[in-house]
């Protein structure tokens, strides 16, 4: 796989760039550059996340009741147990009935709680283990799922590095040769500013010494 099909949009090479912690205040100098530029966005960036989870009145309610401090308030049980009238009183034939309808009403819940036990008892351990092998089979899937997608990524930082590293090296050294070439034509040019400048001087010697020439021809003639 070669670099470029690794790095198809890259314009930056974090892993190679590090003068942003190298360079003193460029960090600081990234950052305000980062905040004008939000400056000039007609939205928010904090709307592009998902809403918020809206946390159910109720429970709401329950944990602002464990911030203070305060106990739950569990069922009051006691108006479901039967109480006769008290001894040695003559109650009303009223509460004798209240009192007798509760306990039916006490004794029918009991005996659907012992058939519910009785068929819990038969078939219900075979299908919570069924379930609970169910579950722990999806956990495997979901964990093997996780494990999977932790080493794609792994992978993919690993390629994106070694591809990062190997364009840095490359620019590295095509910036050290064209620093070479800018310093070589730099002497160059000076050189060449160097010759002009010798072959002028040349030049302005060769007219004054043909201009004493046709001097000297002149005098002898």
């Amino acid at each position: 796989m070669s670099i470029e099909s690794l790095l198809p949009y890259t314009d930056a090479l974090p892993y190679y760039d590090q003068e942003i912690d190298k360079l003193e205040g460029m960090r600081d100098l990234v950052e305000a550059e980062v905040e004008k530029e939000k400056t000039h966005l007609n939205y928010d960036p904090m709307t592009l996340l998902p809403q918020a989870y809206a946390v159910p009145s109720f429970l709401s309610e329950e944990m602002q009741r464990a911030e203070r401090g305060e106990r739950y308030n569990v069922i009051d049980t006691k108006r479901y147990q039967p109480q006769p009238p008290e001894a040695g009183q003559k109650a009303p034939e009223q509460e004798w009935e209240q009192s007798i309808q509760l306990a039916e009403t006490q004794l029918g819940h009991m005996e659907l709680r012992s058939k519910n036990i009785e068929l819990l008892r038969r078939y219900g351990a075979n299908v919570w283990r069924l379930h609970n092998y169910n579950q722990e089979g999806m956990l495997q899937l979901q964990t093997r799922a996780e494990q999977q997608a932790e080493e794609a990524c792994t992978e993919v930082n690993r390629s994106r590095k070694q591809a990062q590293l190997a364009v840095g090296e490359k620019l590295a050294k095509l910036e050290s040769r064209w620093a070479a070439l800018v310093s070589k034509n730099l002497s160059i040019r000076a050189a060449n500013l160097t010759a002009q400048a010798e072959t002028a001087q040349y030049r302005k010697r060769a007219r004054e010494l043909e201009q004493k020439l046709k001097e000297m021809d002149a005098n002898i003639a």
